[in-house]
């Protein structure tokens, strides 16, 4: 069996950083995370084996430390914090934190804010409160065009989610270009993100299975496991290692691999491994 491992896989340099400010703080009294740090269970379950335990208000608990998730918060998060007297570690990933700042300053120029990307994620609900929670949230074109947008008098500002799709975010904004609206696009998909869904791209083509590695409530886990299935049709996503299963792997002589930006390497190298007893 050959295995073909991304180089992109897993911990992007966010999510590393702020997994490495959270371990800081293990084993000091009353730290809390606001929102799991990262998307991925083994990682918070360890951090709460070590004292530190997600949270998703500041109310009814002692907090004398607060960690902010790599997915960011609403400012309202930061005020109330401020107004306890609570420490604040900010881990928001740098990408996120250049997002949150670009739609304040334009939410105060009176531009209206549209935001590509999953309404319920955190990192989204988050943006979303710098502009007073008045942006338009839209999931694709589809979407978009339902939302039948003032053409005349109104500015936009385009935005979209770090770990998003790149071909859905270019639908929207070749539509707003050739439609006439007056608008904005700022690229806000982080790197990481781009060149680990190429590569997905590039080695699902080269392998009769493909296997990628992470929570499926991880966005980006998600968006590279739709992109491999386009090229692999035997693509699977999986969380972890006991969840491969022999009699899906064992016809096929070339097998890939790639990791959301949330899966720890740990659980890569176990993957691997267990392909190769299973070749054995």
């Amino acid at each position: 069996m050959n295995i073909i491992l991304a180089k992109t896989a897993g911990f992007c340099f966010g999510v590393k950083r702020a997994v490495d400010m959270a371990y800081q703080y293990q084993n000091t009294l009353n730290t809390y995370t606001f929102g799991p740090i990262i998307h991925n269970d083994t990682v918070i379950n360890n951090l709460i084996e070590k004292g530190i335990q997600p949270i998703d208000q500041l109310e009814d608990k002692e907090i004398n430390t607060l960690i902010i998730r790599s997915h960011g918060v609403t400012p309202q998060v930061y005020q109330t914090a401020k107004s306890k007297d609570i420490k604040i570690v900010d881990a928001t990933c740098p990408y996120v934190k250049k997002i949150h700042r670009l739609v304040e300053e334009y939410f105060h120029k009176s531009y209206k804010i549209i935001i590509i990307g999953n309404k319920m994620h955190p990192e989204v609900e988050g943006i979303n409160g710098w502009a007073h929670h008045e942006c338009l949230i839209v999931k694709d074109l589809e979407e978009l065009k339902l939302l039948n947008l003032e053409k005349k008098d109104t500015q936009y500002l385009l935005v979209a989610q770090t770990t998003y799709k790149k071909e859905v975010v270019e639908e929207v904004v070749l539509y707003l270009k050739n439609e006439g609206y007056h608008y904005k696009y700022i690229n806000t998909i982080c790197n990481a993100t781009k060149e680990r869904q190429e590569e997905a791209v590039e080695i699902a083509q080269k392998v009769e299975c493909m296997f990628v590695i992470g929570s499926s409530y991880s966005s980006n886990t998600l968006k590279l496991y739709e992109v491999c299935k386009q090229y692999c049709k035997e693509s699977y996503c999986i969380a972890q290692a006991d969840e491969l299963n022999l009699e899906t792997i064992k016809s096929y002589s070339t097998i890939g691999i790639t990791a959301g930006a949330s899966t720890p390497s740990s659980i890569i190298e176990e993957v691997i491994q267990k392909l190769l007893r299973m070749n054995a």
